[in-house]
């Protein structure tokens, strides 16, 4: 006769039994909620609301409409009737952003990787912390504070481009972002690698031809890209590393962008390495000179920073300079305030040594440009495993349900909506739909808890992804157009028709359905 189980094998198979139901009763609970969140009917088994999401005439014309209809979380269909959450509310939004259970998801990761290596941007957990605590000192405000006089210069080169370019006496209509796309290049490329690429005035450089490739592949949006960016995520590794040798354009441009800044990277390392460990104080060198510990980086590794570094210092602070003169055309009076503003404060500093935060109204229009036009306005995460968001708002299900917290699934995905986030009524006012940088000469609008680094903004996003560049941003931002607005009244062309659509992950604008804006310009 064989001897009974002991009790305790029965209690460790009852509570087995009992652990197994409770999770699949949650994952089905979270499974039965998702399925019963208010949402956008789906006009598309392939697209789903994919195509109205991103590829609007105008970016936010559906998003926006969504929140007003069905709140700050709600539910959108992806490609092949995948469930997606769109989320805006900020207790969501700041568990996010705060916690590495929601990561990029492997498609972006794996772009990321291919086109920058093994950069802050691709990488996750302890080496995405060694590497950003290695790169941090870069970005230090007394760092940042140095690269100043490039600013200037760029900015001032650019002012004398558009001089040639004007007719004397009269406005003259030109489209801003050509050169306002060059100038940030040449400042990142002098601030990052200390090469001085001057495509201001030359833009044939090779670098600067290689990057323009590369942001052209890289911020194509079409519903191919749409389609490709869901299934990235399911092809093996091994296959997708071997897309590189596609004989497509934008394989090549991946491919010469990673040849060129190596080859100028290498060059910066050998002079470098031949002054002795002297250099420049560029980035490389400072990050290079500061490497250490546990924060230490293989040159590899360097090298694959700058690479990203080239590409997100540049466009994001082009974009937003071109909307800051956009809105000031829009917005004449306030337009020829922060002129007087810049003129006074040049007048007081006596040369180039400007009190850049002490100037109310330019500090407005940057942050208010920012809120209306964040240059990242949507981003998606997967959640790695199970989770729960709290919610600042009760949510309503489609079957009348109050809902406090919301539980989601390993592999969900989530967008964090950015551009919503900035138009929250709840936060910024009921005219949060209406671009007023005055909303900022009184404190912070912001009526809730600070997520982000900078006037409560998520446009550097925040938490342990924190933009890493954002006081370089800024600044940079402070001094082109302290230098722009006080050479040239900006103001709008007839039947000037802007919209904003999402070119790769930012909103840039089109003007007349081309990429670019034009404005008139006269010489003060």
């Amino acid at each position: 006769m064989q001897a009974s189980m002991p009790l305790n094998a029965y209690y460790a198979i009852f509570a087995a039994c009992v652990a197994v139901i409770l999770i699949y009763r949650r994952r089905q609970r979270s499974l039965n909620l998702i399925l019963n969140m208010r949402g956008p009917s789906n006009p598309s088994w392939l697209f789903g609301n994919m195509r109205q999401l991103m590829l609007s005439d105008n970016y936010g014309d559906w998003e926006f409409e969504w929140q007003k209809e069905y709140g700050p979380v709600y539910r959108i269909k992806g490609c092949f009737g995948q469930n997606r959450l769109v989320i805006s509310d900020p207790l969501a939004v700041k568990h996010i952003i705060n916690t590495p259970t929601f990561t990029h998801p492997a498609g972006f990761l794996r772009n990321a990787a291919m086109a920058f290596g093994k950069s802050v941007a691709s990488v996750q957990g302890e080496d995405h912390r060694r590497i950003r605590g290695a790169m941090s000192i870069g970005f230090s405000a007394k760092v940042v504070r140095s690269f100043v006089p490039i600013f200037i210069d760029a900015a001032r080169k650019t002012v004398r481009e558009w001089e040639l370019l004007c007719t004397p006496g009269t406005p003259s209509t030109l489209n801003v972002c050509q050169l306002l796309d060059r100038a940030t290049l040449d400042i990142i490329s002098e601030a990052a690698l200390g090469i001085h690429v001057n495509t201001v005035q030359d833009p044939d450089h090779p670098l600067a031809r290689s990057h323009t490739n590369i942001l052209a592949a890289a911020f194509k949006r079409s519903s191919l890209t749409i389609l490709s960016d869901y299934l990235f995520g399911f092809i093996p590794g091994f296959i997708f590393n071997q897309t590189i040798h596609l004989p497509i354009a934008a394989m090549r441009a991946v491919s010469t962008f990673r040849r060129v800044t190596e080859q100028y990277i290498k060059q910066k390392t050998e002079e470098f390495q031949s002054k002795g460990g002297d250099g420049d104080n560029d980035l490389l060198n400072v990050i290079r000179n500061g490497r250490s510990g546990t924060s230490k980086m293989t040159i590899a590794e360097l090298t694959d920073q700058i690479r990203i570094l080239l590409v997100a210092g540049q466009d994001p602070t082009s974009v937003v300079l071109a909307w800051s003169l956009y809105w000031l055309a829009a917005n004449p009076e306030f337009q020829t305030k922060l002129r007087q503003e810049i003129k006074t404060t040049t007048e007081n500093a006596g040369g180039d040594d400007l009190d850049y935060d002490g100037m109310p109204l330019l500090n407005a229009l940057i942050k208010e440009t920012l809120r209306f036009h964040p240059p990242v306005p949507i981003t998606e995460r997967i959640a790695n495993e199970d989770s729960v968001l709290p919610l600042a708002d009760e949510m309503v299900t489609s079957d009348g349900r109050h809902v406090s917290q919301l539980p989601v699934k390993k592999g969900q995905s989530i967008m964090v909506a950015i551009a919503s986030y900035h138009r929250l009524e709840a936060l910024w006012g009921t005219d949060a739909h209406h671009f007023d940088p005055s909303r900022w000469l009184e404190g912070n609008p912001c009526k809730g808890n600070a997520l982000g680094p900078y006037g409560h903004l998520l446009s550097f996003l925040g938490g342990p992804r924190v933009c890493l560049g954002w006081r370089f941003g800024i600044l940079e931002a402070q001094a082109i157009l302290s230098e722009l607005v006080g050479s040239f009244a900006f103001t709008l062309p007839e039947n000037s028709c802007v919209r904003s659509r999402l070119s790769g992950t930012e909103g840039v604008p089109f003007d007349a359905g081309v990429k670019g804006l034009s404005l008139c310009l006269a010489r003060i």
